[in-house]
């Protein structure tokens, strides 16, 4: 998807994680030598490195098949970062489009280049930003305190449905 776009929108990718071969390899035969002029790993990253990748991105390109707990995409939105992803498992719990960020259906490329340029077209998650109020939202659903509460709750539901057998 980003081959497609890289001539009209400038970017840098970087990549938390390691470069994996048989990821990359195959990857690198399909697409031209200045897309991956473009791609910078970062690897065994600190939290806190992390956090501080998620402080300075635009937005987080989030293209998956399948994801039923998508931690990037979790800790893309409690930081405030946009994020394009696909519309799949978890990741519709926490992306809102026109909201927070785009989604777009797994495995369609031209739905995804479709849905980066409308995210760098949109007058805040082209600056990096979202809507305040889904922020404070997305903080309070993902904050320890309420994680705690909705674990307590189902354990409580599943004690009872045990307690009446």
């Amino acid at each position: 998807a980003l081959d497609q776009i890289k001539n009209e929108i400038g970017f840098e990718l970087v990549v938390i994680g390691k470069r994996e071969p048989r990821f990359a390899d195959p990857s690198k035969a399909g697409t031209s030598r200045e897309l991956w002029n473009c791609i910078r790993f970062r690897q065994d990253l600190t939290p806190d490195q992390i956090a501080e990748e998620l402080a300075v991105a635009t937005m987080v390109l989030f293209p998956t098949r399948a994801d039923t707990s998508p931690n990037a995409v979790k800790e893309s939105v409690v930081a405030g970062v946009p994020v394009v992803a696909s519309a799949v498992g978890g990741i519709v719990d926490y992306v809102f489009p026109g909201v927070n960020g785009i989604t777009f259906p797994s495995e369609n490329v031209a739905e995804f280049v479709k849905a980066i340029r409308a995210a760098c077209r949109h007058p805040l998650f082209g600056k990096g930003l979202v809507e305040p109020s889904s922020l404070s939202q997305t903080r309070d659903y993902l904050s320890p305190r309420r994680m705690g509460e909705r674990f307590l709750e189902a354990y409580r539901a599943v004690k009872s449905q045990m307690t009446r057998k």
